[in-house]
């Protein structure tokens, strides 16, 4: 009985011994290497990050000129649907000069990869709180967007309300339920982002269609006499303006700029489960490869899924990280942990956009 007893203690303390040796020896080789690549990065001496358009998407990832002012970050603003096209263009021309791109998802799956322009982004990153599965909202491998895991990496977990309404123009008495989107008193007094392109519009218009079904999507068009844009900016104006008091498809970051001047303080979301989803928005992170800044482009991209750059994210532009260790940028707009939301923006996703999509522009031509 002693014997087995020694026997079980020695195995045991082998057991910690080996676990200990090993988590001393990752920290150091990982030390090591990310030191290589620093050094590397500095001489380098920039980054050009093809991100977001608009003011608090570039406020937010030029805080990484803060955390390595070595580093100099040269930001273009540019929306996917633009970005994506242009850098195939560049690519056949021979041309090789971003480094990152942060945007949207549905451009990057849709173009991008199918042109051979990325990278897998999970080599460039080094940093274990990056790397750890328990920071992140479902796990490291539930924020991947495509299905292999490897290329788009989104860290934006928003929750995202279909519809906004004006309660300036629209008393809570007059709508207050999905159904009331029907109502024929709303009829010409809905505007929609575009839901024909990538973007939020064509996420909602699916969001929609899976909880009420294709006439219900087909009714807010053709009966609702829903106006669309292709323009964030247009479509908040017109909503706080009251042109259009109910919209579909609204960018939380850009509402939140008119909010910020007093435009529009009483935009509300209509909130409910069956108008709801997760979104990650411009918050999707990818390696171009042949980067002319190979080691400036890594320290970037572990920069921005850090705790600190996720952290400078979610205070610009009021998104929330899902990173759980990273204060929300929008307390209202976090997910419910015990509703099993749908992310549209996923690669399972696609096949029911692109339907969407498909109705929208038969019945607006």
């Amino acid at each position: 009985m002693n014997q087995k007893r020694t026997g079980v203690v020695l195995s045991i303390m082998l057991s910690v011994l080996l676990i200990l040796s090993a988590t001393e020896a990752f920290p150091k080789s990982w030390k090591v290497e990310w030191q290589k690549i620093l050094a590397a990065a500095k001489k380098e001496g920039k980054v050009v990050v093809a991100g977001p358009p608009g003011q608090s998407y570039r406020d937010a990832l030029s805080q990484f000129g803060k955390a390595y002012p070595d580093i100099q970050i040269e930001y273009v603003g540019l929306q996917g649907r633009d970005f994506a096209p242009r850098i195939v263009q560049e690519r056949e021309a021979g041309q090789f000069l971003w480094d990152v791109h942060v945007g949207g998802a549905s451009s990057i799956m849709n173009i991008m990869l199918p042109k051979g322009v990325l990278d897998p982004l999970q080599p460039n990153l080094f940093l274990p709180e990056v790397l750890d599965s328990s920071k992140w909202l479902g796990g490291f491998k539930d924020s991947w967007m495509e299905k292999d895991g490897k290329y788009i990496f989104g860290f934006v977990g928003t929750l995202y309300d279909s519809v906004h309404v004006n309660r300036d123009v629209v008393p809570q008495a007059e709508f207050n339920k999905p159904e009331d989107l029907w109502d024929p008193k709303w009829k010409g007094k809905i505007v929609w982002h575009d839901p024909r392109g990538a973007g939020n519009g064509s996420i909602q218009a699916s969001v929609i269609y899976r909880s009420f079904g294709e006439d219900a999507l087909k009714k807010l068009f053709k009966d609702q006499q829903s106006v669309v844009t292709a323009d964030y900016r247009q479509e908040v104006e017109w909503l706080a303006r009251g042109r259009y008091p109910l919209a579909i498809g609204v960018l939380d970051s850009v509402l939140q700029q008119f909010q910020k001047q007093g435009v529009g303080k009483n935009i509300v979301p209509l909130k409910h489960e069956k108008l709801s989803s997760i979104v990650s928005a411009f918050g999707n992170i990818v390696a171009i490869n042949k980067p002319p800044h190979p080691n400036a482009a890594k320290v970037f991209m572990n920069w921005v899924l850090s705790k600190e750059g996720q952290s400078a994210w979610a205070k610009a532009t009021g998104e929330n990280s899902r990173r759980v260790d990273v204060p929300p940028g929008d307390p209202e707009m976090l997910p419910n942990p015990k509703v099993q939301y749908w992310q549209g923006q996923k690669e399972e996703g696609q096949d029911l956009k692109i339907k969407v999509q498909a109705i929208v522009k038969d019945i607006l031509q």
